[in-house]
């Protein structure tokens, strides 16, 4: 297995329970994880913000630091997914894993991302997890905020019409399609997707699932606890197993031999549908798309061994 062992990740999130799993693996790999940046989406971005703490603390790394950003999209439909991760976005467990007394810092994220870019240009790589609101927000004050970025991963959108909160848009992109758009036309560093369709390709198996539950660590127990709520949907939309979500777009960016398909390809989102709006389209032709110029890396499809192993080492 090769790992990317000089990744310095900033992790933009809208913490729900597959957030929590992805920052939990960037934090067990040997990588550099500087930041947490915080936006609306699964829930309030303030829930956002207790929900990293609570991560955080699990794998006592409380001390990244991390900023709240955007409590609002740029434009779409804002909807909580409450019914997947909970009033609180962790499947209710506020309770049980307090988040502790540490503050957010005091600078907006979307001002802290043009900062640290601009501080180190070429050094960091964004992971953006939810809607990408900040982002979008710190191109628009800062131009030339990802030219002086390594590279960006996303999670959202889809290449093949499958959508999961429209039939077909993909929750993070459906939320703020705008954002995505702003990302997609003015960003200057390569970006790198992993849509819907390679989450729903990447299920896990329920016996891999069960191995990690039954591990005797607290971060097992932790992931036992925000899974619980999810288990009824995954019984209604996936029997084959659990979805990662999230996590995805984390192991793309730290363990490239995780993806074992990928392509170069144009897209655009598209702004205005009943059915479709926040619908990642692609130029399937030449001809397609004149007016779009650069490519993306799509994130097509992963390696189930590989991230079973992944997933059972991350719990120790």
């Amino acid at each position: 297995m090769r790992l990317v062992l000089d990744r310095h990740l900033i992790i933009d999130t809208d913490c729900g329970i597959d957030d929590a799993l992805a920052i939990m693996m960037a934090l067990s790999l040997p990588t550099t994880v500087e930041a947490v940046t915080c936006v609306a989406g699964n829930t309030d971005v303030d829930s956002v913000c207790e929900n990293v703490f609570r991560v955080l603390h699990l794998c006592r790394r409380s001390d990244i630091p991390v900023y709240r950003g955007c409590e609002q999209p740029l434009g779409g439909h804002y909807d909580h997914a409450h019914h997947y991760h909970g009033t609180d976005g962790l499947g209710g467990i506020a309770e049980v894993y307090p988040a502790g007394d540490k503050q957010v810092e005091a600078t907006h994220a979307a001002m802290q991302l043009i900062s640290m870019a601009q501080q180190h240009p070429g050094k960091y790589t964004l992971v953006l997890l939810g809607p990408v609101t900040n982002a979008a927000v710190a191109l628009t004050l800062g131009p030339a905020f990802t030219k002086n970025l390594k590279d960006i991963f996303v999670l959202g959108g889809n290449i093949a019409g499958r959508g999961n909160v429209l039939p077909g848009a993909e929750f993070n992109f459906r939320t703020d399609p705008q954002a995505i758009d702003v990302l997609l036309a003015r960003a200057e560093c390569p970006i790198t997707i992993v849509p819907w369709e390679a989450v729903v390709d990447s299920t896990i198996p329920w016996d891999v699932f069960d191995e990690m539950c039954r591990q005797e660590s607290a971060k097992s127990n932790f992931f036992k606890t925000i899974t619980r709520h999810t288990l009824t949907y995954h019984d209604e939309v996936s029997s084959d197993g659990f979805q990662l979500g999230d996590l995805l777009a984390v192991v793309a960016a730290l363990v490239p031999d995780a993806v074992s398909e990928s392509k170069k390809t144009r897209v655009a989102i598209e702004l205005s549908g009943t059915f479709t709006t926040g619908q990642l389209v692609q130029a399937w032709t030449p001809d397609m798309l004149p007016t779009v110029k650069r490519t993306v890396d799509i994130a097509v499809r992963f390696d189930r061994t590989l991230l079973s192993e992944l997933l059972v080492r991350m719990l120790v």
